[in-house]
């Protein structure tokens, strides 16, 4: 679910447009966006982007000329990345210039070929259960819209090749060849794709517990890998004026601000809070992540430190200190979920559910809230999508464990889930719904024909159970719940 997802979105193209739509000095970057007061508004669910995408305006291939020169730069640009971050150059990268035919059929095959885009399609379902994405949602058709809306020049590890776009003026691909070289010597240092993936193996399914543990950690390898390509991008940026991140903070920040500016990218604009915030994450947490460390470590610690020892989880790349002080989360101990859902349910879809899950959840349900209220309290979770038999395939049961760092920070996240649970399941117009128990810690909705709706806090963790049978949600609780907290 939201951790895969989101790796799947990441894991071919950049949103670097965002930053660089037009060429900019240091002097002329944009102004942080101003904040214009307005009246709250009770939360709203997820609305569906526009169904047909923008037309990009008709441009002119660069000149032989242009492409030569454009060309000759990958060397100048490699060297000025490797200096900047100690990553050493160890041979030459190829490099290619291609159509923007071309790139389409590449999003289109890797979105054929990508077992992470598979899962993200089957992971449409739970998006919905959890209210990111609204009913009927075409994940597979709006998510390959925002990639080819997107697309930069990119570096694809499978050939060892940067690919350049014979449709963009050279000024302009540049900033974003520095950005790209960067997973280049990345590549070449730790073999990225090995890396990456952070122990797992593909078709190889892991046991629940692990698999809580290398879904987090590979969002925070990819969160690692793009925060230094964006630490490089602006350095490279700012190297004319003779400063770079650390010396000119004030004008990072405005560069940073305005990735959230999507004037120029409707398809994104319009995309959901989930697939918007997914995309964005790893170059913009894992800047700020990167910075942190270079800051505190200096230029090793921050490039190939980053890369001998990544952090753990996506709590250590939104709070550095955390991965500074070496603060780690266990994983949340698993049952055997399907014995405890046989013989009524199946196993549809299971991951782990993390910090960002928790940030993306508060950016959806309470937009007006600061997530910050939230997701540094995390301290584990997971969720089980299961289908029962005797229901149409389109709907599905979850339970949904998340452990945090206090009993006060656990009934706030229940605070904020059930004030959602109306909007989610279209309560209000069906005349029913609202807590059927009142009692703290628990609180408990009918949802027609989907069931029941339980949240309870135990001690710092909340179980949440959403269309499970009573007697399945009675075996489920007596395996999760320590009896010292269970509710009397």
């Amino acid at each position: 679910m939201p951790t895969t997802v989101r790796r799947s979105l990441s894991v071919f193209l950049l949103v670097l447009s965002v930053l660089f739509a037009s060429p900019q000095t240091p002097a002329q970057a944009p102004e942080p966006p101003k904040q214009v007061p307005g009246k709250e508004q009770p939360p709203t669910p997820p609305q569906s982007a526009p169904s047909q995408a923008a037309e990009p305006e008709p441009s002119k291939p660069i000149t032989k000329a242009q492409a030569k020169e454009l060309f000759r730069s990958v060397d100048e640009i490699l060297q000025f990345v490797s200096q900047d971050t100690g990553l050493p150059i160890k041979h030459k990268v190829k490099r290619k210039l291609i159509t923007r035919d071309k790139v389409e059929s590449y999003v289109e095959k890797r979105m054929k070929d990508d077992k992470d885009t598979q899962r993200l399609e089957r992971s449409q379902l739970v998006l919905q259960k959890f209210g990111l994405i609204p009913p009927g949602y075409d994940l597979h058709s709006e998510f390959l819209k925002l990639l080819s809306e997107q697309v930069a020049a990119y570096y694809d590890s499978k050939t060892k090749t940067v690919n350049m776009l014979d449709w963009v003026q050279p000024e302009l691909q540049r900033p974003v060849l520095a950005h790209e070289l960067t997973h280049a010597l990345q590549d070449q240092a730790v073999d990225m794709q090995k890396w990456g993936s952070a122990g797992a193996k593909d078709n190889k399914p892991l046991p629940d517990q692990q698999e809580q543990v290398v879904e987090e950690a590979q969002a925070a390898r990819q969160n690692v890998t793009e925060g230094q390509a964006m630490l490089a991008m602006l350095d490279y940026t700012l190297a004319p004026a003779g400063v770079n991140v650390l010396t000119a903070p004030d004008i990072v920040n405005a560069m940073r601000a305005a990735m959230g500016d999507n004037k120029d990218s409707p398809v994104l604009a319009n995309a959901p809070i989930f697939l918007r915030e997914s995309l964005m994450m790893p170059y913009t947490f894992g800047l700020d992540f990167e910075t942190a460390v270079l800051k505190e470590k200096g230029k090793r610690g921050a490039f190939i430190g980053a890369l001998d020892k990544p952090p753990s989880d996506t709590r250590q790349i939104m709070q550095p200190h955390a991965y500074l002080q070496d603060s780690v989360v266990k994983p949340l101990p698993v049952p055997d979920l399907d014995k405890l859902i046989a013989p009524d349910y199946e196993r549809y879809d299971f991951a782990g559910m993390g910090a960002f899950d928790i940030y993306l959840l508060a950016r959806q349900y309470a937009p007006k809230i600061d997530p910050k209220d939230y997701y540094p309290h995390w301290r584990g979770g997971y969720y089980l999508a299961a289908h029962q038999k005797s229901v149409p395939k389109d709907q599905i049961a979850l339970l949904y464990l998340s452990r945090w760092d206090s009993r006060e920070a656990a009934e706030a996240f229940e605070k904020l889930y059930s004030s959602y649970v109306p909007t989610r399941y279209h309560l209000g117009s069906a005349g029913f719904g609202g807590p059927l128990d009142g009692i703290d810690p628990k609180l408990e909705w009918n949802v027609g024909a989907q069931g029941r709706v339980v949240l309870e806090v135990h001690g710092n963790e909340l179980l949440i159970m959403e269309g499970l049978s009573p007697s399945t949600m009675d075996r489920l609780r007596a395996a999760i719940v320590p009896p010292a907290a269970a509710i009397h």
